[in-house]
């Protein structure tokens, strides 16, 4: 039909309406798209991952899919804000990138390590701690412990900390680095 029109899409949606008045007519512009993907691809059909702008259906252009992906082998804390500020596009452009890859954001979250002295430091609290208990044979039940895990900002410099109320009411602090 696109042929014995001259190659005119306009004349082609015509001849079709004529042709088949009880079925919608296709666009102008979806008949010069499938004329497009023809001369293209060498098929009418959709290719599996690409539209006809050589976008993915993620909506990036395959360099900046590929940069982004090369970014997060690179550096995998980056977050998905900064990647898709980085190639002007949105977090869930970003998003619908990872899916096809499994890839899955994540928090990228530092934990203390142990170094070599504190050993030391915890063997002198659980020395400085039964010598306590000795003293005072109820000491151990006195204490609140609280762990660094519930304390925000101390990463690097965790401290354990544990109050002693003794039997005067008065609330005594210690800790250990």
């Amino acid at each position: 039909m696109y042929g014995r029109c001259n190659g005119n899409a306009l004349p082609t949606a015509r001849d079709y309406a004529r042709r088949y008045p009880f079925r919608r007519p296709p666009d102008v512009n979806f008949i010069r798209r499938l004329v497009d993907r023809l001369r293209n691809t060498g098929s009418v059909w959709p290719s599996a991952n690409l539209h006809d702008t050589g976008r993915l259906q993620s909506g990036l252009m395959v360099v900046q899919a590929d940069a982004i992906l090369y970014r997060v082998e690179e550096t995998p804390e980056v977050s998905t804000r900064a990647l898709a500020r980085e190639t002007t596009s949105s977090q869930s452009t970003v998003y619908r990138l990872f899916r096809p890859e499994k890839l899955y954001p994540f928090r990228y979250t530092t934990v203390q390590g142990l170094k070599p002295d504190d050993y030391q430091k915890r063997v002198a609290f659980c020395v400085w701690l039964l010598q306590q208990h000795i003293t005072d044979n109820g000491f151990i039940g006195l204490i609140l412990w609280t762990d660094e895990g519930t304390a925000s900002g101390m990463e690097d410099n965790a401290t354990h900390y544990a109050l002693n109320s003794n039997a005067n009411g008065k609330v005594q602090a210690c800790y250990s680095d």
